[in-house]
C-alpha cells in the first residue's frame, strides 16, 4: 500500500489517562504510523510533552488565546492548528471535531472529523449529565455562538464520524449534517502493550486467584459517591451470596467498603490489568459516547454488566449482560449470576472479544479507507 501523508489535529498532546480528550486522536496517529503513514499531529502544547508514538511526529503550538476557557478561544486554537498543516497532507484528520474551522488550508483535501460531543452536552440539556468542561453554564446567546462555530468545524468535513446513534441523529437532525456525510465510527482506543495474565494482574491487585473478582469501570472524569453508589452497594448484596468476592474500582479517587479495592489510576495499562484480573465488570451510565474503559473489558473478554445508558455505538448488546435500571438490585442480581455460571462468562466473553475489534486503531482506518473517507487509495 502506498505511503500516504496524514495530518492529525488533536485536542493536547500524548497523555498516559485513557480517558484524556486527546487519546482517540493519538490512538489514531499511530495507527497510521503503523501502516506507513508520514504521520503529523498538531496540538496545543508545548516542546517537552510527553513523547508521541513512534514514526508520529509532534508539532505543538502554544495553548494561549484571548479567550482562553471559552468556545471562542478554542476556535482560536482550531485556526492556530489549520496554519501548521502541511501543504502536501493528502488527509486531515480532526479528534475531536471541537468548535471553529481549521481554516482554508484544510479544504484542498479531504477532511475527516470525529465528534465526541455537542454543544448542547456541554451544560448538560434536560435529562442528560453534563459534560465537564470547566466552564460555567451557557446563555442563550453564548450558545447561539458556541453552536455556529461546531456548525463551522463541521462545515469543511467531507466526513463527520460519530461514535452513537443517538449522536448520528443528533448531527442529521439538529446541526443539518447531510446523511451522506455521516458516519457511524467506533471510538480508536490504543492496544498498548500485551495485558498481564490473570494470575499476574491479580498479583498486582492482592487478590488471590479462588475468589471472584468484579471491576467498577472508570467514567469519562472520575467517579464521585453518587454514580459509585449503586456499584457498590451491588456489590456489598452480591458478597452475601459469595462471601469471599472482591470488587476493584478503577479510576476513581475514593471507594470504601469491605473487599473493595481502590485503583485510582486511569491509564491504559491500569485499566488492562483491571479487567484482566476480573471475572465480570460494572459499566457505569454516564457520557455522551462509547466507553474506552468498557472496550478494554470487552477486549479482555469479560462478561461486562451495563444499564441501558451505555452505549456501544450500534454495534449491538449480544456481548454484554444488560440489567434494567442502575438500580443496586438488578447490578447485584446480574453479578450474581455471571459470579454462579462460568459456562455464561465464557459466552459473553468470546461474544465480547469480537465485538471490541472495530475500536482497534488499525482496523478503523481500514474500515473508513475502504469506504473512501480517506480520499482514493
Amino acid at each position: 500500500m502506498a505511503r500516504r501523508t496524514i495530518d492529525v489535529v488533536a485536542a493536547g498532546p500524548p497523555s498516559s489517562d485513557l480517558y484524556d480528550p486527546a487519546a482517540s486522536a493519538w490512538a489514531l496517529a499511530e495507527g497510521f504510523a503503523a501502516r506507513g503513514d508520514s504521520v503529523q499531529v498538531a496540538y496545543p502544547g508545548r516542546e517537552g510533552d510527553a513523547p508521541a508514538p513512534p514514526g508520529v511526529t509532534a508539532v505543538p503550538f502554544p495553548a494561549v488565546t484571548g479567550h482562553v476557557g471559552t468556545f471562542l478561544g478554542e476556535a482560536e486554537l482550531a485556526k492556530e492548528a489549520g496554519r501548521r498543516l502541511r501543504p502536501t497532507a493528502e488527509v486531515v484528520v480532526r479528534d475531536p471535531a471541537g468548535v471553529g474551522a481549521l481554516g482554508h488550508h484544510a479544504g484542498r483535501r479531504p477532511v475527516v472529523v470525529f465528534v465526541r460531543s455537542l454543544v448542547d452536552d456541554e451544560d448538560g440539556p434536560a435529562g442528560r449529565t453534563p459534560a465537564p468542561t470547566g466552564r460555567p453554564p451557557l446563555g442563550w446567546a453564548e450558545r447561539r455562538k458556541a453552536r455556529r462555530l461546531q456548525r463551522a468545524a463541521l462545515a469543511e468535513a467531507t466526513t463527520v464520524c460519530c461514535a452513537t446513534t443517538v449522536q448520528r441523529d443528533r448531527l442529521r437532525n439538529d446541526y443539518g449534517v447531510r446523511p451522506e456525510r455521516l458516519r457511524l465510527a467506533p471510538l480508536a482506543v490504543r492496544t498498548g502493550a500485551s495485558p498481564p495474565s490473570r494470575e499476574a494482574a491479580r498479583r498486582l491487585l492482592a487478590v488471590p486467584d479462588d475468589v471472584p473478582l468484579a471491576v467498577v469501570l472508570p467514567t469519562p472524569e472520575p467517579a464521585g459517591p453518587e454514580l459509585l453508589a449503586p456499584a457498590l452497594e451491588a456489590f456489598q448484596r452480591t458478597r452475601l451470596i459469595f462471601p469471599g468476592a472482591r470488587l476493584v474500582v478503577v479510576g476513581a479517587p475514593e471507594a470504601k467498603g469491605a473487599s473493595v479495592v481502590l485503583r485510582p489510576e486511569r491509564t491504559l495499562e491500569a485499566v488492562a490489568a483491571a479487567v484482566a484480573a476480573a471475572d465480570a465488570a460494572v459499566a457505569l451510565g454516564r457520557g455522551h459516547a462509547v466507553d474506552p474503559g468498557l472496550v478494554l473489558s470487552l477486549r479482555a473478554g469479560v462478561a461486562t454488566v451495563a444499564p441501558p445508558e451505555v452505549d456501544l455505538g450500534g454495534l449491538g448488546d449480544g456481548a454484554i449482560r444488560r440489567v434494567p435500571t442502575s438500580d443496586a438490585g438488578e447490578v447485584a442480581s446480574a453479578l450474581a449470576e455471571l459470579f454462579a455460571d462460568p459456562a455464561l462468562r465464557r459466552e459473553l466473553g468470546e461474544r465480547a472479544r469480537d465485538l471490541a475489534s472495530p475500536f482497534d486503531p488499525s482496523r478503523l482506518i481500514e474500515r473508513l479507507r475502504v469506504d473512501g473517507a480517506l480520499g482514493p487509495p
